[in-house]
């Protein structure tokens, strides 16, 4: 069967089922397979009966039901193309609607025909596509996973009308929608009420970069033949004329007259083509130099000055665009349960906006002492067994047993525990507050002596605050936060319970966190280095804080007294695992 599928959106499909099977641990002897398919299912060369094939046993499992459920999640519109992309920035459901007639470009393969019918109480969006079985669903997943990015969780569509059949229909457990089989077209219908519901999400300062690699609705014949030959090249940044014209069995004369004849700029079209690719990756996180060395860009600066002037704006600030659309996408609850936080109270602020050079025991005591809530909290804390003898001031909690930096982290973690004890549906917010505490205890016992002040400074607030993000998701103003509790009561272990942050609702604890420090006025490297422990789990660093952190939430809040995690052992050595446990019992 010769059909032209769309291999970005199809080979995003595919990363999202392997990241999706591997976080669930739903392992399959052709994974390894699947992960060598990618790059030519991305451009379009891999067998379709191949890739239907693959996405079959890619969603198999005891249930397909559970693979559904947490398939919307993974879905990423930055890795499916320019248009999938610039879809999810709409303004509505509506204007994305006018998109698909607008642009002549296919979301799932080349020769498909969308058709949109609305009546006052309902639109149906039908879909003709030469797709094989066991792609259609999904096709309608991500149809209902931008429907509900742009209009609200509680999108669903009335009814599905399915070509194929589907006995243990995939998106069972996400949607309610009626489904029926063995009709001519792939179709979905959903109430018209839905369509002004307006995006958290649209943004059209980026639907501006992206429409330009966007083709209106008609247009193809030499163009696209110029398109297809670009796509040969693999570094299209040095592409010459006189190769496409050779590749298109032109001389160069030939070639440049009918160029004239068509109006086509070759260097436009081929800045086009380029930075098509730019855009692509930058939404995705790839990053700057390693993309402008694949576009066979002689350096950096040529990258950048080529990209600015394309789209008028850095690839630095698009590569931030598309990791907060990203992070943005599953999240929106927190963003505004952050921004309905009060701000820091005067103290603490005062305390967490000293230099360094201001930051000493006399200035803090001078701080602290007028606060008696606070100053209790530090005496408590400094008076745990692991400090030392019990401080008979605040003087000696400080400069004998705490440090000032360590104090200056307390305050922040004081801070979320006075303002989100009240308002969390965990009970215990003192206990989460602990394990951060016990956290960075066990980094500085553990790992501390191999790195210098500057980093062991960075590493104490990485530690102390990853995890802060539990107060936000636990708040009673979040719309999930109930779900969030009880998925913590049936977890086994933190990392168990991370894992369901990350398959079913696409947050990664780290980076959730970064948002309350930046409504708190942490603007430093502590914000930017939180994203790398969700992007880079592997840096040994990154590890070893996760560690860290596995340890301490076990210890205190799963019940685990003993170290039962394989992989946790694997970080420490026999002498580190004898002191971890050792500090486990004294906290």
């Amino acid at each position: 069967m010769s059909v032209t599928y769309t291999g970005t959106f199809w080979s995003a499909v595919t990363r999202a089922l392997l990241s999706l099977r591997r976080d669930k641990s739903l392992t399959m002897e052709d994974e390894a397979t699947a992960l060598s398919a990618l790059g030519n299912i991305e451009s379009g060369d891999y067998p379709i009966t191949a890739l239907n094939e693959k996405l079959a046993l890619l969603s198999k499992s005891d249930s397909p039901q559970k693979i559904g459920q947490s398939l919307l999640g993974y879905l990423d519109f930055n890795k499916m193309g320019t248009f999938h992309c610039f879809l999810s920035m709409a303004r509505d459901i509506n204007a994305a609607l006018d998109a698909l007639h607008t642009f002549d470009t296919p979301l799932f393969e080349a020769s498909e025909e969308i058709q949109i019918n609305k009546t006052e109480n309902q639109v149906t969006l039908t879909v003709k596509a030469g797709i094989l079985a066991d792609m259609e669903p999904f096709m309608v997943a991500f149809l209902l996973a931008l429907f509900r990015h742009l209009a609200g969780r509680n999108f669903d569509f009335n009814q599905v009308e399915l070509v194929h059949e589907h006995p243990g229909w995939l998106l069972a457990s996400v949607s309610e929608a009626h489904c029926s089989h063995h009709h001519p077209a792939l179709a979905v219908t959903f109430d018209a009420r839905w369509l002004a519901s307006p995006s958290f999400f649209y943004s059209p300062k980026l639907q501006l970069v992206l429409v330009k690699n966007l083709q209106p609705a008609g247009e193809g014949g030499f163009k696209q033949d110029l398109v297809d030959a670009f796509k040969q090249f693999d570094t299209p940044a040095r592409i010459r004329s006189e190769a496409v014209g050779e590749l298109l069995g032109m001389s160069e004369s030939v070639f440049r007259r009918k160029l004239k004849q068509e109006k086509l700029s070759f260097s436009a079209l081929l800045k086009s083509h380029i930075h098509e690719r730019s855009i692509n990756g930058l939404l995705s996180g790839e990053k700057v130099d390693v993309l402008a060395e694949s576009l066979g860009f002689s350096d950096r600066r040529s990258f950048d000055r080529s990209f600015k002037e394309f789209t008028g704006i850095s690839p630095g600030q698009l590569r931030q665009v598309g990791s907060r659309l990203r992070f943005q996408r599953g999240n929106q609850a927190l963003i505004e349960v952050t921004e309905n936080l009060p701000p820091l109270p005067e103290t603490i602020s005062h305390i967490v906006n000293l230099s360094d050079e201001q930051l000493t025991v006399s200035r803090l005591v001078k701080l602290i002492e007028p606060d008696p809530v606070f100053l209790a909290h530090i005496i408590g804390k400094a008076s745990k067994a692991l400090y030392g003898s019990v401080p008979q001031s605040l003087e000696q909690a400080i400069g004998r047993n705490l440090g000032v930096n360590n104090v200056r982290n307390l305050a922040v973690l004081f801070a979320a525990q006075q303002y989100l004890t009240v308002q969390s549906v965990h009970p215990n917010i003192e206990r989460l507050i602990d394990a951060m505490l016990l956290s960075n205890a066990l980094f500085e016992t553990l790992f501390a002596s191999e790195y210098s002040s500057d980093d062991k400074a960075l590493i104490a607030q990485l530690t102390l605050f990853g995890p802060l993000a539990l107060l936000l998701i636990f708040h009673t103003e979040h719309l999930d936060a109930s779900l969030f509790f009880e998925q913590w009561q049936n977890a086994s272990s933190f990392d168990e319970f991370q894992s369901a942050l990350a398959a079913e609702h696409n947050l990664c604890l780290y980076g959730a966190s970064s948002l309350l420090l930046v409504r708190w006025g942490f603007t430093s490297k502590v914000n930017q280095t939180l994203w790398r422990l969700c992007q880079e789990p592997d840096a040994k660093v990154n590890q070893r804080i996760r560690c860290c952190h596995e340890l301490a939430f076990n210890s205190l809040c799963f019940n685990q007294a003993q170290i039962h995690d394989e992989q946790l052992a694997d970080v420490l050595s026999e002498q580190q695992l004898t002191e971890a446990i050792e500090l486990l019992a004294n906290w």
